[in-house]
């Protein structure tokens, strides 16, 4: 699946019935070759509605697309690192705070305004799993952020920020 595939996936799971945080896992499981049978949205379930419905915590779009980066780049026990899903996750979690000016669900759902059967939420599930679906799989945008805090801005991944690269670093 590319972007596109994962995005229109999670908004079709979402209008069938599962809810941000569970859309945003089962698709991008799906979209990096998973087995729809190992695609349980189960590990997402309380992190929907900014976890528990409550609207005070992460954003349940952001929360499952964290859970499937876990997923499939996390570490399967102490003695191995986990640095790089480390610096995937926070460039994940940058790059949405950019697109949609926040990472708590109520602030979020206050900035998309009224919406109509959860229209808008809809919308930002599916384009929050195209991030991670590209994330993923190494695309450029995605790239984790560095030490600065402006990892798009720098050549490759994981080096340190040139002096006067214009993104404000030091």
């Amino acid at each position: 699946m590319n972007r596109q595939d994962v995005e229109a996936r999670t908004e079709e799971l979402f209008r069938g019935g599962l809810h941000c945080a569970e859309a945003v896992l089962q698709a991008v499981l799906e979209g990096q070759g998973l087995d729809t049978a190992a695609c349980s949205p189960r590990a997402a379930t309380a992190f929907g509605g900014g976890v528990g419905r409550s609207k005070k915590g992460l954003c349940g779009a952001l929360s499952g697309g964290l859970i499937a980066l876990g997923q499939l780049r996390g570490r399967g026990g102490p003695q191995e690192s986990w640095d790089e899903v480390a610096a995937l996750a926070e460039a994940l979690r940058q790059r949405f705070a950019t697109e949609f000016g926040c990472t708590r669900c109520f602030a979020v759902l206050e900035k998309l305004g009224a919406q109509e059967r959860m229209d808008k939420c809809v919308r930002l599930t599916g384009r929050t799993a195209g991030m991670v679906h590209e994330a993923l799989s190494g695309d450029s945008a995605s790239r984790p952020v560095q030490a600065c805090g402006c990892g798009e801005l720098h050549a490759a991944p994981a080096t340190p920020a040139p002096s006067g690269c214009g993104c404000g670093c030091k």
